[in-house]
């Protein structure tokens, strides 16, 4: 191999070497902010929803999802980011941090290729559109079963979303950009094992959550005395963006500067908002399923 060739094999693999460096960079950008509750919070969500589900929605639901559960399925979205990034805009709604009210021309991206007004400019690329959207769906009987069940999977992952008050907050990507130490350790590891670098938003994600210690029958447990003592079920359910501007409200009110510290301090003046979201999230997933489904489904 001549030094001119081996030279030019040399800047093509170089070159080669950095765009796959982008297009890594570039992915995980667009996934960091996804990650909302963790399995756990998810699940909960899901079972306080199916706790307080009619009878005729329960069949509907299980007319749709047939031998799992709403708790089963509470994840699914995130897994199926895999191959379809578009739909990781779908998970939160990034609003300023001084904004005083939900501005969907500001807040809500088109989908790609799509300009503001056109017809095809009917859904957003946000959780709070893609609430409504999937909620549409799931309503629409002339749907093929599957494209429904879709629909209700997303819609289950979705609220529990919108109700992580970082997934309503445009400062630092919902916190992900805030490096934090959390219970006296700098690096977090996901489920899988992997490290990386502790920050705000993965502590409200998972963090929190976990370090109640309780399994999801104690957790749910837990939540269902509070939404008895509390009256929860009776608070009106509200609309999903103003579900975002409460999120955003607690957000703003919990974040930390970067190097801040999430401790037991930081837990015990956080946890009884985690708590109060994961239960308004089920409450009012349960109301949409309960409104959306008024007759029993189809006979098998």
């Amino acid at each position: 191999m001549t030094d001119d060739h081996r030279g030019r094999v040399t800047g093509w693999r170089s070159r080669l070497l950095r765009f796959a460096v982008i297009v890594l960079l570039a992915v995980s950008a667009a996934s960091t902010p996804v990650r909302a509750w963790g399995p756990q919070g998810h699940r909960l969500t899901a079972q306080v929803a199916a706790g307080h589900l009619n009878a005729t929605a329960r069949r509907n639901v299980a007319w749709l999802l047939g031998d799992r559960s709403l708790a089963d399925v509470a994840v699914w979205a995130d897994e199926y980011l895999t191959g379809n990034h578009q739909t990781s805009f779908w998970h939160y709604v990034n609003i300023p941090a001084e904004a005083t009210s939900y501005d969907r021309e500001r807040d809500c991206p088109t989908q790609p290729g799509v300009r503001r007004g056109d017809r095809l400019d009917r859904w957003r690329d946000c959780a709070v559109d893609r609430i409504l959207y999937s909620r549409e769906r799931v309503a629409t009987a002339s749907l093929d079963r599957a494209d429904r069940a879709e629909a209700l999977k997303f819609l289950v992952h979705f609220v529990g979303d919108l109700h992580q008050p970082f997934h309503a907050l445009g400062v630092e990507r919902g916190g992900n950009g805030i490096p934090v130490s959390v219970f006296g350790s700098a690096t977090c590891t996901y489920s899988d094992g992997t490290p990386y670098r502790c920050n705000l938003h993965g502590a409200w994600d998972t963090t929190l959550v976990a370090h109640r210690q309780l399994d999801d029958r104690q957790y749910l447990a837990a939540l269902e005395q509070r939404i008895t003592q509390n009256r929860w079920e009776a608070r009106a359910a509200g609309s999903p963006a103003g579900w975002a501007m409460e999120s955003h409200a607690l957000a703003r009110a919990a974040l930390l500067p970067p190097q801040g510290l999430v401790n037991d301090a930081y837990y015990r003046a956080q946890i009884s908002i985690v708590d109060e979201r994961l239960a308004l999230a089920g409450l009012r997933l349960a109301a949409l399923l309960n409104a959306i489904f008024t007759s029993d489904p189809p006979a098998k």
